[in-house]
């Protein structure tokens, strides 16, 4: 009998299955692809949750340049104002004719002033006397104000007055008045009733300057910011006398 040599089979010795061999090589790189791509959808669904986005599907929130989503350094209080608006239901851009005004969305009108809270203040105070049992009508509210600029902005976000840049039912219900008066006034346009807020200070003396430096030299920034914090609390929290003097016409 002839011996066989090394690497040598017998015709009786099956050969090994080249075909089999591929067959396992496909199944176990599938079943590696697998694992690898749910592993990688699994990472990426988690950074989107981490950076604020819990919808799969998604990029990070507009402006968020990492997976953290950091708060600003002066806290705006979580206070609104309700108002009634029976047009945005008509219309249909509403379900409900209350319109919730939120301290935080009155800053944005402007962009950043601590005033703006100051007429957020202003408004609530002068809501109280004029609606004590309901809400407030929107865009049927007559406002006359000697402080400016941001705080004449918010008042007008919040109130729906307007300038005489407006449409018809609310053009020329907000008018400045000379800074000297030191008066905001709110008039209910359906019965006449108004009150008048004199307020102790001026905000914008206090911000005018910060802001005037901050920009010049950034590194003012955290002075600015602590005051802005301070400032809001106080606009916001501290007891009515301290504000404004307030007359019932």
């Amino acid at each position: 009998m002839r011996r066989l040599g090394k690497g040598q089979r017998s015709i009786n010795e099956a050969a090994p299955d080249q075909h089999g061999e591929k067959d396992l090589d496909r199944r176990d790189f599938l079943k590696n692809a697998a694992i690898l791509g749910t592993a990688m959808i699994a990472f990426n669904s988690s950074e989107r949750v981490f950076a604020g986005d819990k919808s799969p599907g998604h990029p990070p929130a507009a402006g968020m340049t990492g997976n953290e989503k950091k708060l600003p350094l002066v806290r705006i209080p979580d206070v609104s104002i309700l108002m009634k608006s029976p047009d945005s239901v008509l219309v249909g851009i509403a379900t409900s004719d209350v319109v919730e005004i939120k301290l935080a969305d009155v800053m944005k009108v402007h962009g950043y002033c601590g005033g703006s809270a100051f007429s957020f203040r202003a408004a609530q105070e002068a809501f109280k006397i004029l609606y004590p049992d309901r809400l407030p009508l929107r865009q049927f509210i007559k406002v006359q104000t000697s402080i400016h600029c941001c705080q004449a902005d918010a008042l007008a976000y919040i109130t729906g007055a307007r300038t005489d840049l407006s449409a018809l039912p609310t053009k020329g219900d907000l008018v400045l008045i000379p800074e000297e008066k030191n008066q905001m006034v709110f008039i209910d346009k359906l019965n006449g009733n108004q009150v008048i807020l004199k307020p102790n200070f001026n905000p914008h003396d206090t911000f005018s300057p910060l802001y005037k430096r901050m920009r010049k030299e950034p590194g003012f920034a955290p002075q600015v910011q602590r005051v802005m914090h301070e400032k809001i609390q106080e606009y916001i929290y501290a007891p009515q006398e301290k504000l404004f003097q307030i007359l019932r016409a």
